[in-house]
């Protein structure tokens, strides 16, 4: 049966709801970001509308103690449709950061290159109500980020690339979400810089493109003051390296654990991790082995004894788990141990020597080594890096 409009507005003053009225207001205590939702249930098939409103926050010169006050203006240039992820995920890591600093340390707003404000998701059950068009953005902006879909990563628009090149060298970041480096190849502002995209896209975009030096594996890369990710979730990634650039390591990871996000990744790491490929298996007893690797790496599990466990001739285990994940045993065991020796690193105080005893490395150094081949970095920078000085107080 049909349902009446429910309307959604938070970030405004609270009020008392008559049941006999459709809306409802909340209040949300975040800083800067206040948004306006509109549900629709129309019945068959169930549709979801969503208009999201986020309206500029107070000027720094109107709050009290201002002038200590640091503030990153992002403007979000959205090419409609798009994913709605890529551009949801990003801008509530800024909000957390908002929150879990304490003070409006960002102010987001987006802006479209379409005619109408109202910028549609790819997936056609949610839609955006940008605040403007590029062309009116006015005033000085710290960062721009371009989100954009997968139908309109062949964009022509010589008005919003001529914009773009102006803007460029004018902030102090440029950055794009997944498919978005394709615009930002587009306009020249790629050529001869290093780049990623989502991992379906890298060669497209290396054909297309030959002047961009695309890396097919990172998660983002940065080039300059030009940031490229790969697809939906890395952007996510991209934004939690900004606040970790703009505050510190210490609130990043704080907005990672609490998006519950499995790691907190570098630009540097595959878009691809082990324990990830390990689900591309269509082999019950491969699935199976890799379950038991997880569950034994500080035990040997050298190709040998893998073999033994899968009851394979270690000729034959090693060709089908290469055909299956797409690299040799001995690679992906490594690899395992590395990213355990992470979580290690991220949720414990243990030394390394614990550590690499712990994820099946035979002594630190060698743990070293794996780690920097992995994931950039060594273990030591890494730990560092879990507790750097706070820029945003």
């Amino acid at each position: 049966m049909p349902f009446g409009d429910c309307i959604i507005t938070v970030g405004g003053s609270s009020q008392s709801p008559d049941s006999n009225d459709t809306e409802r207001t909340l209040t949300d205590r975040s800083p800067t970001f206040s948004a306006k939702y509109r549900a629709v249930l129309a019945g068959e098939p169930f549709s979801l509308h969503i208009d999201l409103e986020m309206p500029k926050t107070r000027s720094l010169a109107s709050s009290p103690g201002s002038a200590r006050l640091k503030r990153w203006r992002i403007v979000v240039l959205v090419v409609p449709p798009i994913d709605e992820l890529d551009l949801v995920g990003p801008i509530q890591v800024f909000s957390a950061a908002n929150r879990l600093v304490g003070k409006s340390v960002y102010e987001v707003e987006i802006a479209t290159n379409a005619k109408e404000l109202n910028v549609q998701g790819e997936g056609g059950l949610l839609s955006f109500a940008a605040q403007g068009r590029f062309q009116d953005v006015k005033g000085k902006f710290d960062s721009l980020l371009l989100v954009c879909g997968l139908a309109t990563r062949t964009a022509r628009d010589p008005a919003l690339f001529a914009w773009m090149r102006k803007m460029a060298p004018l902030v102090r970041r440029l950055g794009s979400v997944c498919v978005g480096s394709f615009l930002l190849a587009e306009a020249g502002l790629l050529n001869g810089k290093r780049a990623t995209t989502h991992w379906k896209f890298g060669r497209e975009m290396a054909s297309r493109y030959p002047k961009v030096l695309v890396e097919f594996n990172p998660i983002w890369v940065k080039d300059g003051n030009i940031y490229t990710s790969a697809g939906i979730s890395a952007g996510i990634d991209l934004a939690l390296a900004w606040v970790e650039e703009d505050c510190g390591s210490r609130i990043s990871h704080e907005i990672a654990r609490e998006f519950v996000l499995f790691l907190l990744r570098p630009g540097g790491q595959t878009q691809l991790s082990a324990s990830l490929s390990a689900q591309a298996s269509e082999m019950k007893a491969i699935r199976e082995l890799q379950v038991w690797i997880a569950e034994n790496l500080p035990n040997n599990l050298s190709v040998p004894k893998l073999a033994e466990r899968a009851a394979m001739s270690v000729r034959n285990f090693e060709r089908v788990f290469t055909r299956e994940l797409g690299k040799t045993p001995s690679h992906y065991v490594l690899q395992m141990r590395s990213e355990a020796a992470r979580r290690q690193l991220e949720r414990t105080d243990q030394g390394l020597k614990q550590i690499a005893a712990a994820c099946g490395f035979g002594s630190a150094d060698s743990m070293r080594r794996a780690f920097l081949r992995s994931v950039g970095i060594t273990p030591d920078k890494y730990r560092r890096q879990l507790h750097g000085p706070e820029r945003c107080a």
